[in-house]
């Protein structure tokens, strides 16, 4: 009977617990970093493909030259 209450409680404890902001879905860089990529302080690994949700560039058509 002990261990069930126990186990509640870890389970309590384990739902309360603060979450992780959450990741970019497409490349997987932390929230913090995603932001950055939005504010153009850092460059993410899949702008060449336009899949960054986060990338202000996305979509846009950039010359090569």
């Amino acid at each position: 009977m002990e261990l069930f209450a126990l186990l509640g409680l870890l389970l309590l404890a384990y739902l309360l617990w603060p979450r992780r902001p959450a990741r970019c879905p497409r490349c997987g860089l932390p929230r913090g970093l995603a932001e950055e990529v939005r504010r153009y302080r850092r460059f993410c690994p899949h702008v060449a493909f336009r899949a960054c949700p986060f990338d202000p560039r996305k979509g846009t058509y950039r010359l090569r030259r």
